[in-house]
């Protein structure tokens, strides 16, 4: 009995020993398990973390795409609205032109002036002209004019002159031949001198470039006026076939009327070269140069144009 017991001891404590090698086993398994559990846990997080990094790096790179859409898409649109502004810019400046012109020359409101400033001034200044040139409109005469003149300036536009028209006419060489040579002559009449009361209006004024060098002022007016024209009715008495007589040329004076152009170049504040046209108009008594028994010398009254061109030269002071 003694024997079993130690056996039974002995194998007690031999199955004690063999259950604790089974609990050490056991806990071993179950510290196996719990690391195999927390590498896997660990693993798990790493692989969230893996997966968080991935979807903040996706969703990085959709906010970095997204923000270059709409970057393009606002560079777009402020493009087209840049684009439209211009659009809108030019037809706002069409019709700012539109309107400029509609305002301007419009017949309704015509009152604008050009603002331009004048070197040469002739506002409120006396004139005094002296020009010289030919009669260049008589059939049966020719000859040399001289004409002094003067006046006021009330402004740049408008003005009052007084002129006189002194003639030297001779008969020209047709008339000479008809009358010397073949004992016949026109009826005509020959100007002696002009005198008139003219308004001057001028309405241009400009520059212009010589030679690229020197800049010229001028400016261009017209007169209008009213004057007495003194003229002389050439005729004979005597016999036209012999063509001897005594010369009966006879002096009248009629009203006229008269119209000049005036172009003036300044080339000091006092002093101008000047170019006119003169034209004149007078109702004059015509007569027969020769007369035979039984005619009568009156031939009535017509109108006589004499146009002259002149060169001189105007003063101002």
């Amino acid at each position: 009995m003694k024997t079993e017991y130690k056996q039974d001891r002995f194998l007690g404590k031999t199955q004690t020993h063999h259950n604790d090698d089974k609990d050490i086993t056991v806990i071993n398994n179950s510290r196996n398990t719990t690391e195999n559990t927390v590498k896997k846990s660990l693993q798990n997080i790493n692989a969230n973390k893996n997966g968080i990094n991935k979807f903040l790096f996706s969703v990085f790179i959709a906010i970095c795409f997204l923000s270059g859409s709409l970057s393009l898409a606002q560079d777009h649109n402020k493009e087209n609205k840049d684009k439209a502004e211009k659009l809108a810019n030019d037809k706002n400046d069409k019709l700012d032109l539109k309107k400029l012109e509609d305002k301007y020359w419009s017949a309704k409101d015509t009152d604008f002036n050009v603002v331009q400033n004048r070197t040469y001034a002739k506002t409120k200044k006396t004139f005094v002209s002296l020009s010289y040139g030919p009669l260049v409109n008589d059939a049966y005469s020719y000859g040399r004019m001289t004409n002094l003149s003067g006046g006021y300036y009330f402004s740049e536009r408008l003005g009052l002159e007084i002129a006189y028209e002194q003639a030297s006419i001779k008969n020209n060489e047709s008339t000479d031949t008809f009358i010397k040579q073949n004992q016949f002559a026109p009826d005509y009449n020959i100007m002696k001198n002009y005198t008139s009361l003219n308004v001057v209006l001028v309405p241009f004024y400009a520059k212009m470039s010589f030679w690229d060098r020197k800049i010229l002022y001028f400016d261009m007016q017209f007169a209008f006026g009213v004057g007495q024209m003194k003229y002389q009715i050439q005729k004979v008495n005597g016999n036209p076939v012999t063509n001897t007589g005594v010369e009966a040329d006879e002096d009248k004076t009629a009203l006229g009327y008269n119209f000049d152009v005036t172009q003036q170049l300044f080339f000091h504040e006092n002093f101008a070269v000047r170019f006119d046209i003169k034209n004149k108009w007078s109702k004059q008594t015509k007569e027969r140069y020769f007369i035979q028994s039984g005619q009568s010398r009156d031939l009535g009254d017509t109108t006589q144009q004499d146009t002259t061109m002149l060169l001189g030269m105007t003063f101002f002071y």
